[in-house]
């Protein structure tokens, strides 16, 4: 049985959660800009910079939607001229101790970066957290973490908000990466026109 348009839809209510919960997402982002420790966001794009001009690579890694916004940074990177990949895709470098690895996870506790970051930590690369969640397991084996205010898995259920589940972690750590991404840009003198031509031409 086919439901017709709008025939269960509340239009009032569905309006109103809309507005109030892109209002939700836009405050918690400006809370991050009020709260986030800009002297660490400032060594990361030092640490990136360092490893760039000494030709290494920048690996960046989550898992689930953590993925996405990594590969969304990591995509950044290149068009900014900066090596860079995202673990576990097909073409992915071979990590040395003159890379350094990016991770992003919420909870600081999911089992793929955790074991990603054992790994790394053996080779002796530098390791960088976004988290929500500094004490946690990956948190210690960090050498560097930034602190992103927002729901994450391990609060996902506990502490209701009108965004759903681990999303206000998410698009907050989504700006602070661009944010990270235009604070580059200038620093190497990239401008729009040397992005658009390392931009993908056949997509």
């Amino acid at each position: 049985m086919r439901i017709k348009w709008g025939e269960n839809m509340n239009y009032e209510k569905s309006h109103e959660r809309f507005l109030n919960t892109i209002l939700e997402i836009a405050n918690q982002i400006i809370k991050n800009s009020k709260t986030i420790n800009t002297t660490h966001v400032l060594k990361l794009i030092d640490l990136i910079t360092q490893v760039n001009s000494n030709d290494g690579t920048i690996f960046v890694y989550g898992a689930g939607r953590s993925g996405f916004i990594g590969r969304c940074f990591a995509q950044r990177l290149m068009h900014l001229g900066v090596n860079s990949c995202f673990v576990s895709d097909a073409i992915t470098h071979r990590y040395s101790k003159e890379d350094l690895l990016i991770l992003i996870s919420g909870s600081g506790e999911t089992t793929s970066p955790v074991a990603i970051a054992r790994k790394a930590k053996d080779i002796g690369g530098k390791i960088a957290l976004l988290t929500n969640n500094p004490e946690s397991t990956i948190g210690k084996l960090s050498d560097l973490i930034i602190k992103v205010d927002g729901k994450s898995k391990d609060m996902a259920v506990s502490q209701k908000t009108l965004a759903p589940y681990t999303t206000l972690f998410d698009i907050s750590t989504l700006t602070v990466l661009d944010s990270i991404g235009a604070t580059l840009m200038e620093l190497l003198g990239v401008t729009e026109k040397d992005i658009d031509k390392r931009h993908a031409s056949i997509e």
